[in-house]
Protein backbone atom coordinates (compact mmCIF):
# COMPACT_ATOMS: atom_id res chain seq x y z
CA UNK A 1 0.00 0.00 0.00
CA UNK A 2 1.64 3.45 -0.95
CA UNK A 3 1.29 6.19 1.35
CA UNK A 4 1.05 9.74 0.80
CA UNK A 5 2.89 12.09 3.26
CA UNK A 6 0.73 14.97 4.30
CA UNK A 7 0.80 18.51 2.88
CA UNK A 8 2.67 21.04 4.66
CA UNK A 9 1.34 24.68 4.70
CA UNK A 10 2.74 27.99 5.38
CA UNK A 11 0.76 27.81 7.49
CA UNK A 12 1.75 24.69 9.53
CA UNK A 13 4.24 25.07 12.12
CA UNK A 14 7.58 23.36 10.53
CA UNK A 15 9.40 20.52 12.27
CA UNK A 16 12.60 21.39 13.89
CA UNK A 17 15.69 21.06 11.57
CA UNK A 18 19.30 20.69 12.52
CA UNK A 19 21.33 23.99 12.29
CA UNK A 20 23.53 24.52 9.53
CA UNK A 21 26.98 24.86 10.74
CA UNK A 22 28.58 26.67 8.59
CA UNK A 23 25.55 29.29 7.92
CA UNK A 24 25.76 29.33 11.93
CA UNK A 25 29.01 30.05 11.47
CA UNK A 26 29.01 32.28 8.70
CA UNK A 27 26.35 34.34 10.81
CA UNK A 28 28.29 34.39 13.94
CA UNK A 29 31.13 36.12 12.26
CA UNK A 30 29.45 38.78 10.55
CA UNK A 31 27.56 39.49 13.73
CA UNK A 32 31.31 39.93 15.39
CA UNK A 33 31.90 43.35 13.14
CA UNK A 34 29.96 46.19 14.56
CA UNK A 35 30.69 50.56 15.49
CA UNK A 36 33.26 49.74 17.93
CA UNK A 37 35.05 46.68 16.19
CA UNK A 38 35.10 47.73 12.49
CA UNK A 39 38.64 46.51 11.42
CA UNK A 40 39.64 43.31 13.63
CA UNK A 41 41.84 40.54 12.88
CA UNK A 42 40.88 36.84 12.36
CA UNK A 43 41.97 36.16 16.07
CA UNK A 44 40.08 38.85 17.92
CA UNK A 45 37.36 37.91 14.77
CA UNK A 46 36.93 34.40 16.26
CA UNK A 47 37.10 35.58 19.99
CA UNK A 48 33.78 37.83 19.74
CA UNK A 49 32.06 34.71 16.84
CA UNK A 50 32.89 32.31 19.57
CA UNK A 51 34.34 30.39 17.30
CA UNK A 52 37.99 28.76 16.94
CA UNK A 53 40.61 30.08 14.84
CA UNK A 54 40.56 27.64 12.28
CA UNK A 55 36.72 28.02 11.22
CA UNK A 56 36.83 31.23 11.89
CA UNK A 57 39.82 31.88 9.12
CA UNK A 58 38.03 29.60 6.85
CA UNK A 59 34.47 31.45 6.54
CA UNK A 60 36.54 34.80 6.27
CA UNK A 61 38.28 33.42 3.33
CA UNK A 62 35.02 32.78 1.75
CA UNK A 63 33.34 35.90 2.63
CA UNK A 64 35.79 37.41 1.44
CA UNK A 65 36.27 35.08 -2.14
CA UNK A 66 31.99 36.42 -1.71
CA UNK A 67 32.84 40.19 -1.10
CA UNK A 68 31.36 40.47 2.24
CA UNK A 69 34.75 41.38 3.70
CA UNK A 70 38.17 42.85 2.44
CA UNK A 71 41.61 42.79 4.23
CA UNK A 72 43.53 45.95 5.23
CA UNK A 73 46.68 44.65 6.08
CA UNK A 74 46.29 41.95 8.57
CA UNK A 75 43.08 43.02 9.40
CA UNK A 76 39.16 42.11 8.10
CA UNK A 77 36.68 44.77 7.61
CA UNK A 78 32.54 44.41 6.16
CA UNK A 79 31.95 45.97 2.75
CA UNK A 80 28.99 47.53 1.52
CA UNK A 81 27.54 44.52 -0.27
CA UNK A 82 26.53 43.39 3.61
CA UNK A 83 23.92 45.81 3.36
CA UNK A 84 22.26 43.65 0.36
CA UNK A 85 21.74 40.99 3.20
CA UNK A 86 18.97 43.25 5.18
CA UNK A 87 17.38 45.57 1.97
CA UNK A 88 14.49 42.52 1.56
CA UNK A 89 13.93 43.79 5.31
CA UNK A 90 14.31 47.50 4.96
CA UNK A 91 11.94 47.39 1.56
CA UNK A 92 10.42 45.30 1.64
CA UNK A 93 8.65 44.67 5.03
CA UNK A 94 5.92 46.51 5.91
CA UNK A 95 7.07 47.42 9.27
CA UNK A 96 10.54 48.79 8.13
CA UNK A 97 8.58 50.64 5.28
CA UNK A 98 6.29 52.45 6.93
CA UNK A 99 8.70 53.57 9.88
CA UNK A 100 10.86 54.87 7.47
CA UNK A 101 8.37 57.08 5.53
CA UNK A 102 6.50 58.32 9.21
CA UNK A 103 10.37 59.20 10.33
CA UNK A 104 10.58 61.29 7.03
CA UNK A 105 7.18 63.04 8.01
CA UNK A 106 8.34 63.82 11.71
CA UNK A 107 11.78 65.25 10.21
CA UNK A 108 10.05 67.27 8.01
CA UNK A 109 7.92 68.42 10.66
CA UNK A 110 10.35 69.02 13.82
CA UNK A 111 13.51 69.78 11.57
CA UNK A 112 15.05 66.60 14.09
CA UNK A 113 16.13 63.43 13.41
CA UNK A 114 14.19 60.83 14.10
CA UNK A 115 14.34 57.15 14.36
CA UNK A 116 12.39 53.63 14.64
CA UNK A 117 14.00 50.23 16.19
CA UNK A 118 12.52 46.91 17.17
CA UNK A 119 13.79 44.83 20.34
CA UNK A 120 16.39 42.39 19.94
CA UNK A 121 17.56 40.57 23.15
CA UNK A 122 18.71 43.90 25.34
CA UNK A 123 19.48 45.71 22.65
CA UNK A 124 17.63 48.05 19.83
CA UNK A 125 18.09 47.57 16.19
CA UNK A 126 17.37 50.48 14.12
CA UNK A 127 15.03 49.90 11.21
CA UNK A 128 14.47 53.54 10.21
CA UNK A 129 16.52 56.63 10.98
CA UNK A 130 16.20 60.19 9.63
CA UNK A 131 18.55 63.13 9.03
CA UNK A 132 18.12 66.77 9.99
CA UNK A 133 19.06 69.59 7.11
CA UNK A 134 21.61 72.10 9.20
CA UNK A 135 22.69 69.38 12.05
CA UNK A 136 26.28 67.70 11.85
CA UNK A 137 24.83 64.93 14.55
CA UNK A 138 22.28 63.21 13.48
CA UNK A 139 19.93 59.91 14.53
CA UNK A 140 21.06 56.39 14.32
CA UNK A 141 21.76 54.33 10.90
CA UNK A 142 19.89 51.62 9.86
CA UNK A 143 21.25 48.59 11.45
CA UNK A 144 22.90 50.19 14.57
CA UNK A 145 22.54 48.52 17.81
CA UNK A 146 22.09 50.13 20.86
CA UNK A 147 21.88 49.28 24.45
CA UNK A 148 17.95 49.23 25.51
CA UNK A 149 18.29 50.09 28.85
CA UNK A 150 19.97 53.30 27.74
CA UNK A 151 17.51 54.80 24.94
CA UNK A 152 14.13 55.67 25.11
CA UNK A 153 13.40 53.56 21.97
CA UNK A 154 14.19 50.39 24.01
CA UNK A 155 12.61 51.50 27.32
CA UNK A 156 8.60 51.68 25.61
CA UNK A 157 9.55 48.20 24.29
CA UNK A 158 10.64 46.67 27.89
CA UNK A 159 7.96 48.38 29.25
CA UNK A 160 5.96 46.20 27.08
CA UNK A 161 7.30 43.21 28.86
CA UNK A 162 6.81 41.92 32.67
CA UNK A 163 9.24 42.35 34.98
CA UNK A 164 9.80 38.69 35.03
CA UNK A 165 10.92 38.86 31.70
CA UNK A 166 12.42 42.74 31.41
CA UNK A 167 14.90 41.17 34.33
CA UNK A 168 15.65 37.90 32.01
CA UNK A 169 16.22 39.65 28.77
CA UNK A 170 18.34 42.21 30.14
CA UNK A 171 20.00 41.02 33.06
CA UNK A 172 21.59 42.20 36.52
CA UNK A 173 24.64 43.83 34.91
CA UNK A 174 23.85 46.99 32.91
CA UNK A 175 26.85 48.87 31.01
CA UNK A 176 27.44 52.37 32.26
CA UNK A 177 27.73 54.76 28.86
CA UNK A 178 27.48 57.90 30.50
CA UNK A 179 26.75 59.50 34.58
CA UNK A 180 23.02 59.26 33.53
CA UNK A 181 22.53 56.00 32.43
CA UNK A 182 20.66 53.90 34.79
CA UNK A 183 23.39 51.06 36.52
CA UNK A 184 20.83 49.08 38.59
CA UNK A 185 18.01 46.48 38.10
CA UNK A 186 15.83 48.04 40.18
CA UNK A 187 16.11 51.65 39.27
CA UNK A 188 15.42 50.45 35.63
CA UNK A 189 12.21 48.87 37.20
CA UNK A 190 11.09 52.07 38.53
CA UNK A 191 11.80 53.62 35.42
CA UNK A 192 9.85 51.36 33.44
CA UNK A 193 6.59 50.99 35.63
CA UNK A 194 6.71 55.13 35.01
CA UNK A 195 7.17 54.69 31.20
CA UNK A 196 3.88 51.75 31.45
CA UNK A 197 1.80 54.54 32.54
CA UNK A 198 2.79 57.58 30.47
CA UNK A 199 2.82 55.58 27.65
CA UNK A 200 6.02 57.19 26.40
CA UNK A 201 9.51 57.30 27.72
CA UNK A 202 12.25 60.28 27.89
CA UNK A 203 16.46 59.92 27.20
CA UNK A 204 18.58 62.60 28.98
CA UNK A 205 22.13 61.94 28.15
CA UNK A 206 22.07 58.01 28.77
CA UNK A 207 23.64 56.74 25.82
CA UNK A 208 25.69 59.44 25.19
CA UNK A 209 26.19 63.00 26.65
CA UNK A 210 23.59 65.40 25.00
CA UNK A 211 21.20 63.13 23.15
CA UNK A 212 17.85 63.61 24.09
CA UNK A 213 15.19 61.29 22.50
CA UNK A 214 11.54 60.90 23.35
CA UNK A 215 9.57 57.21 21.87
CA UNK A 216 6.67 55.93 21.66
CA UNK A 217 5.77 52.46 21.17
CA UNK A 218 4.19 51.03 17.70
CA UNK A 219 1.88 48.16 18.64
CA UNK A 220 0.43 44.82 16.29
CA UNK A 221 -2.70 44.08 15.85
CA UNK A 222 -3.14 41.73 19.14
CA UNK A 223 -1.76 44.84 21.48
CA UNK A 224 1.87 44.09 21.93
CA UNK A 225 4.61 46.36 20.75
CA UNK A 226 6.36 45.59 18.19
CA UNK A 227 8.69 48.62 17.81
CA UNK A 228 9.56 52.20 18.55
CA UNK A 229 9.43 55.52 16.93
CA UNK A 230 11.47 58.46 18.81
CA UNK A 231 12.41 61.67 17.65
CA UNK A 232 16.34 62.94 18.86
CA UNK A 233 15.70 66.51 20.63
CA UNK A 234 19.43 67.74 19.55
CA UNK A 235 18.06 71.49 19.44
CA UNK A 236 16.56 71.00 23.03
CA UNK A 237 18.90 71.72 26.34
CA UNK A 238 18.32 70.12 29.34
CA UNK A 239 15.70 72.54 30.73
CA UNK A 240 13.96 72.80 27.70
CA UNK A 241 13.49 68.93 27.78
CA UNK A 242 9.85 68.87 29.09
CA UNK A 243 8.84 71.82 26.64
CA UNK A 244 9.89 69.80 23.30
CA UNK A 245 8.31 66.40 25.56
CA UNK A 246 4.94 68.11 25.26
CA UNK A 247 5.21 69.64 21.76
CA UNK A 248 6.61 66.61 19.95
CA UNK A 249 4.63 63.72 22.35
CA UNK A 250 1.04 64.39 20.15
CA UNK A 251 2.50 64.25 16.39
CA UNK A 252 4.73 61.05 17.85
CA UNK A 253 1.74 58.86 19.04
CA UNK A 254 0.05 59.67 15.79
CA UNK A 255 3.17 58.56 13.79
CA UNK A 256 2.68 55.47 15.47
CA UNK A 257 -0.99 54.52 14.77
CA UNK A 258 -0.29 55.66 11.31
CA UNK A 259 2.50 52.43 11.41
CA UNK A 260 0.50 50.26 13.13
CA UNK A 261 -2.37 51.04 10.26
CA UNK A 262 -0.09 50.33 7.57
CA UNK A 263 1.31 47.54 9.06
CA UNK A 264 -1.86 45.92 9.06
CA UNK A 265 -3.42 47.10 5.35
CA UNK A 266 0.14 46.26 4.01
CA UNK A 267 0.38 42.76 5.41
CA UNK A 268 -2.92 42.27 3.44
CA UNK A 269 -1.95 43.74 0.09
Amino acid sequence: MTTTAPAVSAASPAPPVAPVRALVRGLSVLNAFDEEHQAMRAAEVAARAGLNRAATARVLRTLHQLGYVRIRGDKFLLTHKVLELGHGYISGVPLAVSARRRAEELTAAFSEPCTAGVLSGAEVICIAGTRAPGLIRSGLSVGARIPAHASSMGKVMLADLSDEELRRVVGDRLSQLTGNTIGRLDTLLAEIHTVRSRGYATNDSELQPGHRTMSVPVRGPDGRVVAAIGVNMLRSGPEALEAATAEYLPPLQAAARRIEEDRARLSHD
